[in-house]
């Protein structure tokens, strides 16, 4: 970097020297020095390494250049480069800021940098109200540090982008005068951390051109993507208490073998109560049908005299799971150690009348709803919706949602995480719809279920390969289906192929919201069509 900067400042000074009416000769000064770099580190050795490595970059520099400035004598660095938390240090004012803040996830943060150091750092980022990615700090800082026409170019780990760290960071830019005109969305880490990171680049000014993955985009949205911006949607009231996260166990002793569930039941039936099927992703996305593979121990909210009353589960549990709590930080895991952490009380109540449910691995290729029976119980990898109504599935499985889904994401690598309040809750159900069209968006709905069931069930397949295999392929009835759907669906919409689907259903989204502020009904899911 520093021999790139004599580069371009050997270049000033071969324009500078060409204006000259005296000798052509190299000015005998450096406009770029050391002494204009600054740094912080809490690390000892990296400052010193800095240090050193600017200044050898400085000799390196000339030589190469053919510079006439003089190497000698050494800069002395201990003021720029420091050893000191940037956290907590003041900043130099600077024209650019570069760096590449530490990697770590807000579920870590407590367990690697302790309850003291965690503590001091929400107290300084008081308006930062959630656990966020670590790195999201240097963000905020950055861009408080920076004068209009002031630029910073950071590395981060590409959760950056999504939920609670990109509304601590990104939208926090957008929202405080920044713009970001250059992006690397995601790319892995070229060190050796097993993560993939983004490269986010934003200054003040108004950029004449955008660039995200080396594409010269209209714009650059705070989910490092160039469509809509659709962070600024509302989670509709309609919507609440309908698609949900499944249980957290927190407890590997709580997953038992097909094999041990034969056993406690042949030797008390009353055992059957509390063994599930649990169904997670992995299932949903592979498996024919989705059929889970794994079975769990579900005592829900049963008392320690209730949950004792089936013998050979508690047992196990006490055996394999109390001593797993007896270490955990949470005093209510420790207190209550035969229940799961989360034991989702609203989807089970939500669930239990219904004849199915519709499931949704949180990570898969296509996140396709699969019709899931009410006695499987789902897992915190996957999201329930609390409906039986194929006309639901119909808009859910339609592209108008994947559109919306697609735009609200979380991403994983390249897979998409469907999350309940950003995906579900903020999506615009139609609003103006008559009996004939729901029926019809019904029924194909039910026709793509039995065509998805029989050809799983012919070819063993799960729905992930069914999808790979037919999906983009136009003269398959997988694809035809899709297609017959997703016009059906526009109809109820009353979009037409040539809109922004996106800018459509933010608008209908943000209307909706207006509505429900003003105390007006709004169609949902459960909503009687």
């Amino acid at each position: 970097m520093r021999e790139r900067w004599k580069r371009i400042e050997m270049l000033l000074l071969d324009a500078i020297a060409q204006r000259r009416k005296t000798e052509d000769k190299q000015i005998q000064m450096g406009f770029v020095t050391p002494q204009q770099f600054y740094g912080m580190d809490t690390n000892p050795f990296a400052v010193e390494l800095a240090r050193v490595t600017l200044m050898i970059a400085r000799k390196i520099a000339i030589d190469n250049l053919k510079l006439t400035e003089p190497a000698l004598p050494l800069d002395s660095l201990d003021n720029n480069i420091v050893c000191q938390d940037a956290l907590f240090s003041e900043w130099q004012k600077a024209d650019a800021i570069i760096g590449n803040p530490p990697f770590l996830g807000g579920k870590h943060l407590r367990i690697a940098l302790g309850d003291e150091y965690i503590d001091k750092v929400f107290k300084r980022f008081s308006t930062v109200k959630d656990s966020i990615d670590f790195c999201a700090y240097w963000f905020r800082l950055a861009h408080e540090h920076i004068d209009e026409k002031g630029r910073v170019g950071l590395v981060a780990t590409n959760s950056i982008s999504q939920g609670k760290s990109r509304i601590a960071t990104l939208d926090y830019i957008n929202q405080n005068g920044g713009h970001i005109h250059e992006a690397v969305s995601t790319q892995p880490w070229s060190g050796e951390a097993k993560v993939h990171v983004s490269i986010v680049n934003w200054s003040k000014e108004n950029p004449k051109k955008y660039y995200l993955d080396n594409q010269v985009v209209a714009r650059i949205n705070s989910s490092l993507k160039s469509t809509i911006d659709v962070s600024q949607a509302v989670r509709l009231q309609a919507n609440l208490n309908k698609c949900f996260q499944g249980v957290i166990p927190v407890g590997t002793g709580f997953i038992i073998t097909e094999e041990q569930v034969k056993y406690w039941v042949k030797a008390d039936s009353k055992n059957q109560e509390v063994l599930k099927l649990f169904s997670m992703g992995a299932n949903l996305a592979k498996n024919p049908h989705g059929i889970p593979e794994r079975w769990i121990i579900d005592f829900n909210d049963m008392s320690i005299e209730e949950a004792s009353d089936y013998q050979l589960p508690f047992e196990h549990i006490k055996a394999f799971v109390k001593p797993e709590r007896e270490q955990n930080r949470e005093a209510i895991m420790r207190e209550k150690w035969w229940r799961f952490k989360r034991t989702n009380a609203a989807m089970r109540n939500a669930l239990s009348p219904l004849s199915c449910y519709f499931a949704v691995p949180e990570v898969s290729k296509w996140a396709i709803f699969i019709l899931s029976p009410p006695a499987w119980l789902s897992g915190n990898k996957t999201k329930a919706v609390a409906s039986d109504d194929f006309y639901i599935f119909g808009i859910l499985t339609s592209k108008i949602h994947r559109t919306w889904m697609h735009a609200q994401k979380s991403t994983l690598k390249a897979d998409i995480a469907y999350t309940h309040n950003t995906c579900f809750e903020t999506f615009s159900f139609p609003q103006s719809i008559n009996a004939q069209l729901t029926e019809k968006i019904r029924l194909k709905a039910e026709e793509l279920h039995q065509y998805r069931t029989q050809q799983m069930q012919s070819k063993q397949w799960g729905i992930t390969t069914l999808y790979n295999k037919f999906f983009e392929e136009p003269t398959s009835q997988l694809y035809k289906l899709h297609q017959q759907l997703d016009k059906l669906v526009m109809q109820a919409y009353g979009f037409s192929y040539n809109d922004d689907i996106l800018e459509k259903l933010l608008e209908l989204n943000l209307e909706l919201a207006e509505k429900e502020k003003q105390g007006k009904s709004v169609i949902g899911p459960w909503t009687p069509v």
